[in-house]
């Protein structure tokens, strides 16, 4: 019986300890995952941050390089606009005007000669054609780039005057009618005035030297003596070529040549049909110096 008994005591002591084992362990296994979820959480949690933190570098490196990248931009921006600005003054500081002083040799194509004309003035002979100019003029510029179709040429607008001399001839005085007497002869100059306009082509990518073309331009001619007709006035048509350069300063040389062609406005006719007039066509060739203004 106390064996029974201590058995029995044995038996509920066990069972007591085992259950008051089983709940502390049960305790210890709760906090023990606890303390891993806030663990993870945490890690979590600095990683998060971390990214944040890698995200706000990476943004942070791109803004410094954009605002190089900005800031070198506005400087070339800044440099190309000072650079024009130093060009623009520099060509407000150019002349781009020319004011030309001209002489050389000039010739006809046909002789001012008038034989056998019944008109108030006979020239008894063909002069020789050749002969020499004088003359003057000025260039103003219309556009630096052709109005912006290339860099290579500008277009000037000239205005020029020129007087030629072709020698002397002999002029008779006729009868008027049958009981006037011819009272002599008188010797006079062959001269023609000629005031031209025409557009001038400069072509400026050749330095200081600057060759030219003038693809027309409008002429009007005065001659002395009068043709037969007693005309003086005959208009026409220019064209030339040339080339300057500037030795010095504003200071430009040149030679150039022009080609004039007139109408037979001179002309003139009668019964018998037409009478030979005066020819006025012939070209120029000869040096200039001119200066900028």
């Amino acid at each position: 019986m106390i064996k029974k008994t201590t058995g029995m005591a044995a038996i509920v002591t066990a069972a007591v300890a085992v259950a008051g084992l089983a709940p502390q362990e049960a305790m210890a296994d709760k906090h023990t995952s606890k303390g891993t979820s806030a663990q993870a959480d945490i890690e979590r949690r600095l990683q998060m941050m971390e990214d944040e933190m890698r995200a706000l570098r990476s943004e942070l490196a791109k803004a410094r390089s954009d605002s190089k990248a900005n800031a070198a931009q506005l400087e070339a921006q800044q440099q190309k606009v000072d650079q024009q600005l130093a060009e623009a003054e520099e060509h407000e500081k150019e002349h781009h005007d020319l004011l030309f002083f001209r002489g050389g040799y000039a010739k006809m194509e046909h002789g001012r000669g008038y034989k056998g004309l019944e008109t108030l003035l006979i020239n008894q002979e063909d002069n020789d054609n050749d002969g020499w100019y004088v003359g003057a003029g000025f260039d103003h510029q219309l556009t630096d780039d052709f109005w912006g179709l290339t860099d290579m040429a500008s277009l000037d607008g000239e205005v020029m005057f020129e007087y030629k001399n072709f020698g002397t001839g002999t002029n008779t005085l006729i009868a008027i009618n049958e009981t006037s007497a011819i009272t002599g002869t008188i010797e006079n100059k062959i001269t023609q005035f000629t005031l031209t306009a025409a557009p001038k082509i400069k072509f400026n990518n050749m330095g200081n030297f600057r060759p030219w073309i003038i693809p027309f331009g409008l002429g009007i001619h005065v001659i002395s003596p009068p043709s037969s007709g007693v005309t003086v006035l005959n208009p026409g048509l220019m064209v030339g070529a040339g080339a300057e350069y500037k030795i010095w300063g504003d200071l430009w040389a040149g030679l150039d040549f022009r080609y004039h062609f007139t109408g037979d406005d001179l002309d003139i006719k009668s019964s018998n049909g037409v009478l030979r007039g005066v020819d006025t066509d012939g070209f120029t060739t000869g040096a200039f110096l001119g200066f900028g203004f």
